[in-house]
């Protein structure tokens, strides 16, 4: 049961924690933002790694079982972008860090919840090459943010 209901619960705080902390004027940005490198990102990067490489897949998903993909991962990875990208440090050093600490704790999200039987792999792929795919996905979405956004200047 705790299974079954973890994406739900973690999509919801995600939910809310963006109302909380994205500004309702700034919300739309964000979540186009977010909607396309998370939910999209998070297609992709299952469908290649699962359902094309056979690396990583989803278990005991239950009625959110879609064609080897969890239906609640898409919009979950929606709006932990959106957040990321809300608190994305202006400042270049700060910024590196951030990465680094998402992607770093992206992968403990990864072995969380392979421990709670949802989601496996090959064990080779982590942590180190999923490291490096975490770490190109929030470089990737910070770098098209910075270089798209209006409201952002440059890095200092």
């Amino acid at each position: 049961m705790a299974t079954t209901l973890f994406y739900p619960v973690y999509l919801v705080l995600a939910f809310i924690l963006s109302l909380l902390y994205i500004p309702k004027e700034d919300y739309k940005k964000y979540f186009i933002y977010g909607l396309l490198i998370g939910g999209l990102g998070d297609v992709i990067a299952v469908s290649l790694f699962s359902n094309l490489f056979h690396i990583i897949w989803f278990k005991n998903a239950g009625i959110f079982a879609v064609l080897g993909h969890n239906i609640l991962s898409p919009p979950s990875w929606t709006f932990t972008v959106m957040i990321f990208l809300r608190f994305l440090p202006h400042r270049r050093p700060f910024l590196y860090f951030y990465v680094v600490t998402f992607a770093f704790s992206s992968l403990g999200y990864g072995y969380f919840v392979q421990n709670i039987g949802l989601f496996d792999f090959k064990t080779w792929f982590y942590p180190v090459f999923s490291f490096l795919t975490f770490l190109g996905w929030w470089s990737f979405a910070a770098w098209l943010y910075i270089k798209t956004s209006l409201s952002r200047n440059t890095l200092v």
